[in-house]
């Protein structure tokens, strides 16, 4: 499974916020990523006072060694 991680950091507090968006599409753009973060903090989904600090792409997999039900 992959997920795309937007953080951000608001330096005076020392707080941090993540945005974490499933299966994002395959063909993203680092200025696209940048772009969304813009809007998420111009919409007011992350408050005015928090910054851009990383956005990463991770994918996990998992072994399922056994399954009782």
């Amino acid at each position: 499974m992959k997920r795309l991680f937007l953080d951000f950091v608001n330096q005076t507090e020392g707080k941090r916020r993540r945005i974490t968006i499933q299966s994002p599409k395959e063909d993203l753009t680092s200025q696209q990523v940048s772009d969304a973060m813009d809007m998420f903090i111009s919409l007011g989904v992350v408050p005015g006072t928090y910054v851009k600090d990383r956005a990463a792409i991770v994918e996990t997999t998992s072994n399922e060694f056994f399954n009782l039900l």
